[in-house]
């Protein structure tokens, strides 16, 4: 669910060509809290995604940045 959100946040800046097109952690929290999942489950679960090496984490000035690998 979670990795469905970032591909949908990333396809959709790259078809409006906003680079950099990668999802910003504020992003996905605020569409997956709109999807029913809670703050907790939304963090445990991109956690989990890094450990298992399917997404990368990066930091902005103001926020964290998430692609998938």
């Amino acid at each position: 669910m979670l990795k469905n959100i970032i591909l949908q946040i990333t396809a959709d800046k790259k078809a409006r060509n906003i680079e950099p097109a990668h999802a910003l952690f504020r992003d996905v929290f605020d569409r997956a809290t709109i999807e029913g999942i809670a703050a907790d489950e939304i963090r445990k679960g991109l956690n989990e995604l890094y450990l298992a090496g399917e997404i990368e984490v990066g930091e902005t000035l103001n926020d964290k940045w998430i692609r998938i690998l």
